[in-house]
C-alpha cells in the first residue's frame, strides 16, 4: 500500500477558495486524500512551512515538436507568409533535432511549473515519446486537409492512430483551422471524437486573414493554399465568420478554441478558449482574445505557450507575467485560475485544484515574508523557475 505523506506549507492557493495560511494536506498513491484541517496521523511529514504551494500549471496549448525552430522565424508581413516560412524549416528538421528540441522544451516547461499539457502532434511516431515526458497530458492529433475529396482517407488515418495509441496515450483530435480543414473532414473528425470520447481542439479566428478567407474567400490564405496545391476549387465560401461557420457544422460542442482574437461577436459559439500571451505579443497583435468578456460570460479561458516558432521561450512563469501585462482588467488571482484549474477543467484532467480526489500535481515558491496578496508571489519578475515540483505525487 502506498505510504501517506503529510505536507505542511506557509500558504496554499488551492484554486477552490481563498488562500489557506499554514495549510497542510496528505497525499497517498499520487492523489490528494485530505486537506486542511488534517486530523489523520501519518508516518511521513514534509515541512514546507516557508513555501507557497499551489496546483501545477496546465499549458493548454503547445507544439513541442516545433521547439527546434527556436530563433529560426520572425513575424512576417502576413500570417500566411509566416506559415509559408515555417513549413520548409519544419520539414528540414532531422529526427534527432526534433527530439532534442522536444526534451529541451519539456525541461523548460517543468522548471517553470508546468505539470499538465495539451500538445498538438503532427507525427504519430512522436506520440509515445511525448506521452513519456512525465506530464499529465492530452495529445491532440493535428490534422490538415482542405480538399474535400481527401476527407474520408484522412479520417480513416486518424481513426487508425486512435486505435493503435489510445491505450497508452490520452488522445484528442485537432482539426488545424477553418482555413485548412474541409467541412466534410471537420464533421468526420467530430464523429470520431464522439466515437472515441476524444476532445477536439482547433486554432480559431486567429487573424483577420482567416476572417477574410471564411467570409469572402479572398486574401493571403487563398494564395497559400493554391501555392501548396492544397486549395479545393469546388469550395463554397461560407460567407460568415469562422466561429459561426464551425457552429453551423455543429462541431464546436466538444472543441477547445485556441487564440480567438477575432471572436468578439461570436463568443457564445465556443465552450472554452485558450489565450497564448507571449505568442500574441511576439506577433505584435493588438486585437486579442476578449478574455474579460469571456470570463464574465462564464466561458472558461486557459493559458498556453504555443510554440517556439512564435515565442522566445516556453517558460510558463513568463506567460503568466505577459498575461498580467496584456490583460489589465483581469486580476492576478484570475490569471492563476486560468493557468491551473481552467486549463485542467477544459482538458478534462484530474488536476488543477488542491482538494481530496485530485492528482497530486503541486508546485511551490519559497516565501520570505507575507505579501499583501499571496497571489502576487508567482508573478515576481525575478523568478525564472519554481522552487518545488511534484507530479503525480512524485518529486
Amino acid at each position: 500500500m502506498p505510504m501517506a505523506l503529510k505536507i505542511k506549507s506557509r500558504v496554499l492557493l488551492t484554486q477552490c477558495g481563498e488562500p489557506i495560511e499554514n495549510g497542510e494536506f496528505i497525499i497517498e498513491g499520487g492523489e490528494i486524500v485530505a486537506m486542511s484541517p488534517v486530523e489523520r496521523e501519518v508516518e511521513e511529514t514534509l515541512d514546507l512551512s516557508d513555501y507557497l504551494l499551489m496546483p501545477g500549471f496546465v499549458n493548454a496549448h503547445s507544439h513541442l515538436g516545433l521547439t527546434a525552430l527556436e530563433k529560426k522565424l520572425s513575424p512576417a508581413k502576413t500570417f500566411a507568409r509566416w506559415i509559408g516560412d515555417l513549413i520548409p524549416l519544419n520539414a528540414a528538421l532531422s529526427d534527432d533535432e526534433r527530439m532534442q528540441g522536444i526534451r529541451m522544451g519539456a525541461d523548460e516547461m517543468k522548471a517553470s511549473g508546468v505539470t499538465g499539457i495539451a500538445d498538438y502532434v503532427t507525427d504519430p511516431a512522436l506520440l509515445d515519446s511525448i506521452a513519456g515526458l512525465g506530464f499529465r497530458s492530452v495529445l491532440f492529433l493535428e490534422t490538415i486537409g482542405f480538399q474535400e475529396e481527401r476527407a474520408e482517407v484522412i479520417a480513416e488515418g486518424v481513426e487508425a492512430i486512435l486505435k493503435i495509441h489510445a491505450s497508452n496515450c490520452n488522445l484528442g483530435i485537432a482539426p488545424h483551422a477553418p482555413y485548412s480543414v474541409s467541412a466534410k473532414l471537420w464533421q468526420r473528425l467530430d464523429q470520431l471524437g464522439k466515437k472515441y470520447g476524444c476532445l477536439l481542439s482547433t486554432h480559431l479566428a486567429e487573424t483577420d486573414e482567416e476572417v477574410q478567407f471564411i467570409e469572402k474567400g479572398v486574401g493571403p490564405l487563398v494564395d497559400l493554399l493554391k501555392d501548396r496545391q492544397a486549395f479545393d476549387l469546388s469550395w463554397q465560401v461560407p460567407g460568415t465568420t469562422p466561429a459561426r461557420y464551425l457552429k453551423s457544422l455543429d462541431v464546436l460542442n466538444d472543441t477547445v478554441a485556441v487564440h480567438c482574437n477575432f471572436i468578439d461577436d461570436d463568443m457564445d459559439a465556443v465552450q472554452a478558449a485558450v489565450f497564448c500571451p507571449k505568442s500574441t505579443n511576439w506577433f505584435g497583435r493588438t486585437h486579442i482574445l476578449p478574455v474579460r468578456k469571456m470570463l464574465d460570460a462564464g466561458i472558461r479561458v486557459a493559458l498556453g505557450t504555443d510554440s517556439m516558432a512564435s515565442n522566445d521561450s516556453l517558460n510558463f512563469l513568463e506567460e503568466i507575467r505577459m498575461a498580467d501585462k496584456l490583460l489589465p482588467d483581469v486580476s492576478r488571482k484570475e490569471i492563476l485560475t486560468m493557468a491551473t484549474r481552467f486549463g485542467a477543467e477544459i482538458l478534462r484532467l484530474p488536476c488543477g485544484k488542491m482538494k481530496s480526489g485530485q492528482k497530486a500535481d503541486i508546485i511551490g515558491f519559497r516565501v520570505n515574508s507575507q505579501d499583501e496578496d499571496w497571489h502576487n508571489i508567482p508573478f515576481d519578475p525575478q523568478r525564472k523557475k519554481v522552487d518545488f515540483y511534484m507530479a503525480d505525487g512524485k518529486f
